[in-house]
């Protein structure tokens, strides 16, 4: 969704898509179904990514907050300090009539520790004894690669911010800490050892012994906390100085709207189970999205929207699941349709929607970067997922400077394989002149890469030729 300058930073809805909302009836401006229980409603609860400003867009919804109450890990802060990819709680207004409009919004920065082990085939980083899943949807700072586990090393200091899972995290935003900053952990007690003075939050050990005060009396398990501490016991146990309990997910009040994304935290069943902390409730009538009810499972990630019953569960309207964002798409933007909402790179169509991240990381940082100030000739790198032929629904758009030399980059699905070339999102790689990788980066013979790369994921990067193939230089297996 294209972002421009709003009088009195308000949500402005398309008029065709307002009219629907007024209505009453399911409308797709924001490329999934808006559920009734944002239509009516006047109150919300929001839980999800950071997608970009201006004013403050959360999950494909914008939010005006001139007069929020913004908090980043309990301490005061600006709009300004918000990143593309943090996971954001905010309470206010519904869109109802045209605007939404946020009373609060918090931000928990969910683990600072460093990196103590590096799974490449697994994509997952290992900090303080969580797996912390790196994926196409995992927003980062200067200075990591994107969706790239090898992008760091082992002792590197990191701040990650995501979705629980029943072994750690799924990462959002993954940011490089400064060195000094406080060791942090967040996330559901368990284990309490109280004449040990210990926890567990998944695979951390939590040491409060010298904690003092600073531990809440009522410590249960099951309890939501934030521990902190400038120590580690060893790679896996953190030395807590403050353990703060904290609401992981607001209650809505009856009636009011809410939409929530994270992974599944307690699956009972496909009508009863727990998204971050929020339990959920399906009926006949809840519409399933990007998947099946047969698909619900411990820590898929998913995203549900509907309205709060009086006991505080959210009774979901949709149920929209998240495939991992596989393809990836490095070049420069040849075509632009901003009443379409597609623009092109590399030869395939990119559609966008209003649940798109964009996030400019070239020397222009314009904050509030969207469609709108998209120009052809631009960088990008697209994540996303496949569509039909040469087509692929974005999840993130990075603007980024140019390289020198120019390289283009392709990753999704093979198919038409066939030695020495193979298709990637409808776009013919040729490899007869490439190098070949595992997925680990260890070199292949091409043999055993044609062997392995049916149905794989694969990269490929080169340049393009006239035809619009991709001369590939370098190709590898991705998991």
């Amino acid at each position: 969704m294209p972002r421009m300058p709003l009088p009195g930073r308000v949500l402005r809805v398309a008029a065709a898509g307002l009219a629907m909302l007024l209505a009453g009836s399911y409308c797709s401006w924001r490329g999934y179904y808006v559920p009734s229980g944002l239509q009516g409603s006047s109150s919300q609860v929001m839980v999800g990514p950071v997608g970009g400003f201006g004013s403050v867009f959360v999950d494909g919804v914008e939010f005006a907050d001139g007069n929020a109450t913004l908090t980043i890990d309990g301490v005061a802060a600006s709009e300004a300090q918000l990143t593309v990819g943090r996971v954001a709680t905010v309470t206010g207004g519904s869109p109802s009539a045209g605007a939404a409009t946020a009373s609060t919004i918090a931000v928990t920065t969910k683990l600072v520790a460093p990196v103590s082990a590096i799974d490449l085939a697994g994509a997952t980083l290992t900090l303080l004894g969580q797996t912390v899943r790196i994926t196409g949807d995992t927003s980062v700072a200067s200075g990591l690669a994107p969706t790239d586990p090898g992008g760091v090393t082992i002792g590197t200091l990191l701040a990650v911010d995501g979705y629980r899972t029943s072994t750690g995290l799924i990462a959002s935003r993954v940011d490089l800490a400064s060195l000094g900053s406080t060791y942090q952990v967040a996330g559901r007690v368990t284990n309490l050892d109280t004449a040990a003075a210990t926890f567990t939050i998944d695979g951390t050990t939590v040491d409060y012994s010298a904690a003092g005060s600073g531990v809440p009396s009522n410590l249960t398990n099951g309890q939501y906390v934030v521990a902190t501490g400038a120590t580690l016991a060893d790679s896996a146990t953190l030395r807590a100085t403050l353990v703060s309990a904290q609401s992981e997910v607001p209650a809505g009040a009856s009636g009011a709207a809410g939409t929530v994304h994270g992974a599944i935290t307690r699956f009972g069943s496909v009508t009863d189970f727990d998204v971050g902390g929020q339990t959920v409730a399906t009926t006949a009538t809840t519409t399933f999205t990007d998947g099946a009810s047969t698909d619900l499972a411990a820590d898929v990630e998913l995203e549900v929207a509907g309205s709060y019953a009086a006991n505080a569960v959210l009774t979901a309207s949709q149920v929209t699941l998240w495939p991992a964002a596989n393809v990836r798409i490095v070049g420069a933007v040849s075509a632009l349709d901003r009443a379409g909402q597609t623009f092109a790179v590399d030869g395939i169509t990119v559609t966008v929607t209003a649940a798109s991240r964009w996030d400019d990381r070239s020397a222009t940082q314009l904050r509030s970067f969207g469609l709108a100030s998209l120009a052809i000739g631009d960088w990008v790198v697209v994540r996303g997922v496949a569509g039909s032929g040469t087509t692929a629904r974005a999840r993130i758009i990075e603007r980024a400077t140019t390289p020198s030399p120019v390289v283009v980059e392709l990753q999704d699905a093979a198919t038409a394989v066939a030695a020495p070339n193979f298709t990637l999102t409808g776009i013919t790689v040729i490899a007869n002149s490439a190098t070949f990788a595992a997925v680990d980066g260890s070199p292949l013979s091409s043999g055993a890469f044609f062997a392995a790369a049916p149905g794989r994921l694969v990269r490929a990067r080169g340049s393009l030729s006239a035809t619009g193939a991709l001369v590939a230089t370098s190709v590898s297996l991705r998991d």
